[in-house]
């Protein structure tokens, strides 16, 4: 426009550029603006930070093992780990025993444990049911055993005479020790008998130690021993397909049960009907 003052970029080259603004301070109501502006940011970053501390509350409380009535897994019994040799071999025969005796379609031999069975040995020393239940293959000894299948017996734990628990093979792997529920349960042996070693007080004791930790770890809703696993044919959790393959066992004996039993009496868990 004729008679308009030039613009920055109108001004010839060799005219001055325009002077730079001092550092001066801000007015006062654009300093009180920036500080409310800085307070306002810090209080929805407060917000943000106990919003998700918050969610992360709740998502470990919605995925917590409900079991235990007050919110609290009892200490973990003192437990030596033995594990027993499980090769290859050993879970291929386990496979095997699972599909002739429980499920032709099994894909594994993972087990959800529902159930506890108590055993004794026979046998006077931990080692020597080690080394027994050590070996892949049943012994032919065992005669109807080693007809049934050819995978050895074996157990989850062994609790020596003095209540040492040796843990031999994790819970969720499935163990041949009883008939009808090794799908289902996990086996806890006792060095002994009901003659020449009987069972301890110290395998009482850390007996029911171990049945309390499991029971919060895993929904167990059974205990029972060896020779009461026959009687939940037909009720509930047994499963043979085989129907001539059955046995009668002595094991653990009413007396060490009775002992076990009244020192869980808390947690209502099922025996045999």
């Amino acid at each position: 426009m004729p008679g308009a003052p030039l613009t920055i970029f109108g001004m010839p080259a060799s005219a001055p550029w325009p002077p730079v603004p001092r550092n001066t301070s801000p007015p006062i109501h654009s300093r009180w603006l920036d500080r409310a502006a800085g307070r306002a940011l810090r209080l929805a970053l407060g917000a943000a930070l106990l919003a998700h501390a918050a969610a992360a509350i709740s998502a470990r409380t919605a995925h917590a093992d409900d079991r235990v009535p007050d919110d609290r897994v009892p200490d973990e019994p003192a437990i030596v780990d033995k594990p027993i040799p499980f090769d290859d071999e050993r879970v291929r025969l386990t496979l095997a025993y699972r599909r002739q005796h429980v499920d032709p379609d099994a894909a594994d031999i993972t087990i959800e444990p529902r159930v506890i069975v108590l055993h004794y040995t026979a046998g006077g020393t931990a080692e020597g049911t080690f080394q027994y239940f050590s070996g892949n293959h049943m012994e032919a000894a065992r005669a109807a055993l080693a007809a049934a299948g050819d995978v050895n017996v074996s157990s989850h734990f062994l609790v020596d005479r003095d209540g040492t628990i040796y843990r031999l093979m994790p819970e969720t792997r499935m163990a041949r020790h009883c008939i009808g529920l090794n799908h289902v349960a996990i086996g806890v042996e006792n060095v002994g008998d009901d003659k020449k070693w009987p069972l301890t007080d110290a395998q009482v004791e850390a007996d029911a130690r171990l049945v309390r930790y499991l029971a919060a770890r895993f929904p167990i809703t059974h205990l029972v021993g060896h020779s009461e696993a026959a009687r939940l044919e037909g009720k509930i959790y047994f499963h043979e397909r085989d129907p001539k393959y059955r046995n009668v066992k002595p094991d653990p004996g009413t007396r060490f049960m009775k002992l076990v039993r009244a020192r869980l009496a808390d947690l209502k868990l099922k025996g045999p009907p």
